[in-house]
């Protein structure tokens, strides 16, 4: 499973409470709603279901870690992935 780094710096060092939206992209031959229902179990809550058997989720970032052990996950990215901040960087900044 690909964790981004930023995902993972999130992982490591959470901020308790603070929010965080991730993409979560399913394993090939995972159903996602089974998958939604064990990250909702993790902590999360389903925001949207994406394309390419993805799901935007939120969650506390001391849920992040939860939220990367559960079964069936390909990738999980920070939602502001595919988006530039007010600088120009992007995620992995």
């Amino acid at each position: 499973m690909y964790v981004s780094p930023a995902v993972r710096t999130i992982r490591d060092d959470p901020i308790e409470g603070e929010p965080v939206e991730l993409l979560v992209e399913a394993a090939d031959g995972t159903d996602l709603d089974p998958l939604a229902e064990r990250l909702e179990t993790a902590g999360a809550t389903v925001e949207e279901r994406l394309e390419f058997e993805t799901l935007r989720v939120s969650v506390a970032q001391d849920e992040v870690g939860a939220v990367c052990d559960c079964e069936g996950i390909d990738s999980v990215e920070t939602a502001n992935t595919l988006g530039i901040d007010p600088t120009g960087a992007g995620e992995d900044v």
